[in-house]
């Protein structure tokens, strides 16, 4: 199983990924600097990728509008997605919710490593 995580900021993808490594995860991670990126990512890995770790607010194609895409496609629509951004508002909780009934999770950033790993632990196999 892959992780990919989606993030167009550098420092927040090194980040994330080092508290993956830091834990222990051993799955592979893949990286994806924005949704259009992702999404070429997903249409040839998504038998692989078991979690994506996503950010809202990205150039080209937003966390959301990838996360709406994928939703529509039975092979993406069966992947978890954990939100991982700094949209934290109630308004943007519940619009990632309706987009994806299935959403796995929603952490702010900030966000503590034990949040992280608690989110994401449920989903590695």
């Amino acid at each position: 199983m892959k992780i990919l995580v989606v993030d167009d900021s550098l420092l927040d993808r090194k980040l994330l990924i080092r508290i993956l490594m830091k834990s222990g995860i051993s799955q592979e991670i893949l990286q994806a600097e924005d949704g259009e990126q992702a999404m070429e990512m997903l249409a040839v890995n998504y038998a692989e990728i078991g979690l994506v770790l996503l950010d809202w607010q990205m150039p080209k194609i937003s966390g959301i509008e990838l996360m709406a895409g994928m939703v529509k496609i039975p092979e993406l629509s069966k992947i978890p997605v954990i939100m991982v951004t700094a949209s934290g508002s109630d308004e943007n909780k519940r619009a990632a919710h309706q987009v994806n009934p299935q959403l796995a999770g929603y952490l702010v950033k900030p966000y503590k490593p034990e949040e992280l790993l608690a989110a994401i632990k449920p989903y590695l196999r």
